[in-house]
């Protein structure tokens, strides 16, 4: 997980996103990969995208995947 989602994991509070890199460490691919299939419309989850260049990802979509969550 990234700085965000353990600083909020230890207040109690989980992260409503993921970013690129904590949703292709979970799922367990790169984040070029995850970036490429996001481009293409493949992505395993649906990205939300911020800017041009910057995708979160919903955290009970990427748990659900990565069978952390039913």
């Amino acid at each position: 997980m990234g700085e965000d989602a353990e600083a909020a994991a230890q207040t109690g509070r989980a992260p409503l996103f993921y970013s690129e890199v904590e949703t292709a460490a979970l799922l367990g691919i790169h984040r070029t990969t995850l970036r490429t299939l996001a481009l293409d419309g493949r992505a395993p989850v649906e990205p939300i995208r911020l800017t041009q260049h910057k995708r979160v990802y919903r955290r009970v979509d990427v748990e659900r995947l990565a069978g952390l969550r039913q």
